[in-house]
């Protein structure tokens, strides 16, 4: 693809709605936040390597590197590695600008290594992925020794088919990309699956989760939170399935057909 060239960024486009917002949520683990535009993307500082989980969206690079510069004093090449929680475009529109290792799940490295503009929504936001690539490809229970913090790697589809959760768990905290929120159910897009998003709510319930840090929105911190925020979760997703199971059965069989999204946040523009 063409040669990223960077915007002119006035002193004041580095933060709040244009820009990442810096946070530390734990020792060597930083947020930069995205506010509400794009997702988060995180930064560990291992003993061996130093790992983004998510890269984040295109006009926001120019914070990106600021901040890493700046405020945490590493420069793009010292970055070691980048995990993809998922395939959509504001999770991994930055991978083309770093030169080190891009991991992600096997269903999610296939849409982005072939482009996949309708999966990864990468076209409805000019986002050219040609000549993305990954070079690990990641299944469930996979684990990432940074020294410092040990990742798992846990496959939780539904949101996509190719969604992971990375949990920390001697230290009990957990990325959890697009896969559990605070306050709010994730969407369910074309290759993801509410059947599958239950299963993967299921598995999280099962692990001791104290903390985790969601790809939009804000992170939790209060293990009795967590839980609920998951059983919140569940029932969402329940509800959502039998009233479309009872829409479907409804309707004649030439009309049903499955919406684009079974949650909607915001209204479709």
């Amino acid at each position: 693809m063409a040669e990223f060239k960077p915007r002119v960024v006035k002193k004041d486009d580095l933060y709040g709605e244009k820009g990442y917002t810096l946070k530390q949520i734990k020792p060597n683990v930083y947020q930069f936040d995205s506010g509400r535009a794009g997702s988060h993307v995180y930064l560990i500082l291992g003993d061996h390597l130093n790992i983004l989980v998510d890269s984040g969206l295109v006009s926001k690079f120019n914070s990106l590197t600021h901040l890493l510069t700046t405020e945490i004093g590493i420069k793009v090449e010292d970055i070691n590695l980048i995990i993809n929680t998922h395939e959509h475009f504001d999770h991994v529109s930055n991978n083309c600008f770093f030169k080190c290792m891009i991991a992600a799940h096997r269903a999610a490295g296939t849409k982005i290594k072939n482009s996949d503009e309708l999966i990864t929504k990468a076209k409805l936001w000019s986002v050219d992925l040609t000549d993305f690539h990954i070079d690990m490809w990641l299944e469930d229970r996979n684990v990432f020794d940074l020294g410092s913090v040990v990742l798992d790697v846990i496959h939780t589809p539904g949101h996509t088919s190719g969604s992971i959760c990375l949990f920390e768990a001697i230290k009990g905290f957990m990325f959890t990309g697009d896969t559990l929120f605070k306050g709010m159910p994730p969407n369910i897009y074309e290759s993801g699956s509410v059947a599958e998003l239950l299963n993967s709510l299921h598995t999280l319930q099962a692990l001791k989760i104290r903390n985790f840090f969601p790809g939009h929105g804000a992170c939790v911190f209060e293990p009795a939170e967590v839980e609920t925020e998951i059983s919140n979760a569940l029932e969402q997703a329940k509800h959502s399935l039998n009233a479309y199971i009872d829409h479907i059965r409804s309707q004649p069989l030439e009309k049903a057909r499955p919406p684009p999204s079974l949650y909607d946040r915001e209204p479709e523009p």
